[in-house]
């Protein structure tokens, strides 16, 4: 059934009896060719109109809700005595914005009070500052889908647009990429948020990349957070032993955000039960990445095979670069692993470790591991395609 309105659509492929909204779940549109598409025509509805209106029929008839949907959200717009109004927002919703019919009917039933609006007054201008900013129509439209035309009516949209827009480096079609996320970025109080980041960038060091680096991933929400709640993730930070006020200290912001107390010390004990390792080397890897803590056990477990079976490293100095178990096994360690086993075979390359060749970037790598030995080894390069391809192919 259809949610409530004002309630964000959250889909999840492990909910499949609970999908986000789509065309197929309203009911299909009677007539759209005599929808009105302009102020004018719904004027000369309203002139013929009966002198008894029903709200709940109109929801159902033009907004194309199914009839319970109407029924919940009928007594919000009691206040509407003709079709006039309503006509008008949707002649706009159609035409400013280019919402097709079904995705209307999202947004009413997410906001039905949009149908009270008016249109010249509040709607049309808010698209105009919007479009000035640089939203294109089908952003505006986004805007409608993911925050409720609630956000698309406040008067506080432009101000909100005008506040995240520079962490995004002045572009909008990143906070329309947010929004999917946190609708809330729209939505929250402006005071709160500026408190919440003065707070993090403090504490945490974040800089204006950091936070536009937050709007747009999964720690968005901690952006539009009480300053109490920021309060109550930096001290579960302070667990990971990175001192505040240093760079690593935002990486310990973020893993105690991006999981529960006990989903952390299930992990610590995975570390200490499964992989043997002591007490010690958890706090020491914890300490250098906390957000390795955060990462699926599957992949660590997997790359910790890797690194010891093969490339012959201990937990003492796997738990001193613990990036080493968040990289991807077979699109980077494997790969760049056996460029190394060939150059040590022909002895033309010693003195450094693994962990060093895996930290590099795929441009550095290139330059110093492949290049360099293409005379000796000209099939070096075809070594490491191939195995980046294995990857790919997977």
């Amino acid at each position: 059934m259809l949610l409530l309105p004002g309630r964000p659509v959250l889909p999840s492929p492990a909910l499949p009896y609970s999908p986000s909204p789509s065309p197929s779940r309203f009911r299909p549109l009677p007539c759209t060719s005599n929808a009105p598409t302009s102020a004018s025509t719904a004027a000369s509805a309203d002139a013929t109109a009966p002198s008894s209106f029903s709200v709940e029929d109109y929801l159902v008839n033009r907004c194309n809700l199914y009839p319970n949907v109407a029924a919940r959200v009928a007594p919000e717009l009691s206040a509407i005595r003709s079709p006039s109004k309503p006509d008008a927002v949707l002649a706009f919703l159609a035409d400013a914005l280019e919402l097709s019919p079904p995705l209307i009917a999202v947004a009413v039933a997410r906001d039905p009070t949009i149908l009270t609006c008016s249109v010249p007054r509040m709607l049309a201008p808010r698209a105009d500052e919007l479009r000035a900013l640089g939203f294109t129509t089908f952003q505006m439209g986004l805007i409608v889908m993911r925050c409720g035309a609630a956000a698309f009516r406040s008067r506080a949209l432009v101000s909100s647009v005008q506040f995240w827009v520079p962490y995004l480096r002045g572009r909008v079609d990143k906070l329309v990429a947010a929004l999917k996320g946190n609708p809330g970025l729209l939505t929250a109080d402006l005071r709160t948020v500026k408190s919440t980041i003065a707070l993090l960038q403090e504490e945490g060091t974040l800089t204006d990349g950091d936070v536009g680096w937050f709007a747009i991933s999964y720690c968005s929400k901690l952006l539009v957070a009480s300053p109490d709640e920021v309060d109550t993730i930096l001290a579960r930070a302070d667990e990971f032993g990175v001192p505040r006020k240093t760079r690593a200290f935002k990486d310990a912001i973020i893993a105690a955000f991006s999981a529960t107390p006990e989903r952390l010390a299930w992990k610590a004990a995975f570390f200490r039960d499964e992989l043997g390792w002591t007490e010690a080397q958890v706090k020491t890897a914890a300490a250098k990445m906390p957000t390795l803590l955060t990462v699926s056990a599957e992949r660590i477990r997997r790359n910790w095979e890797f690194l010891t079976t093969e490339v012959g490293m201990d937990a003492e100095r796997v738990a001193s670069f613990p990036a080493l178990l968040r990289y991807d096994l077979e699109g980077r360690l494997v790969p760049r692993f056996q460029v190394m086993r060939v150059l040590l075979a022909r002895r033309l390359w010693r003195g450094r470790d693994f962990n060093n060749i895996a930290a590099i970037t795929e441009e550095d790598f290139v330059a110093k591991f492949i290049r360099p030995f293409l005379v000796k080894v000209p099939n070096l390069a075809k070594i490491y395609e191939a195995a980046v391809m294995e990857k790919e192919e997977q």
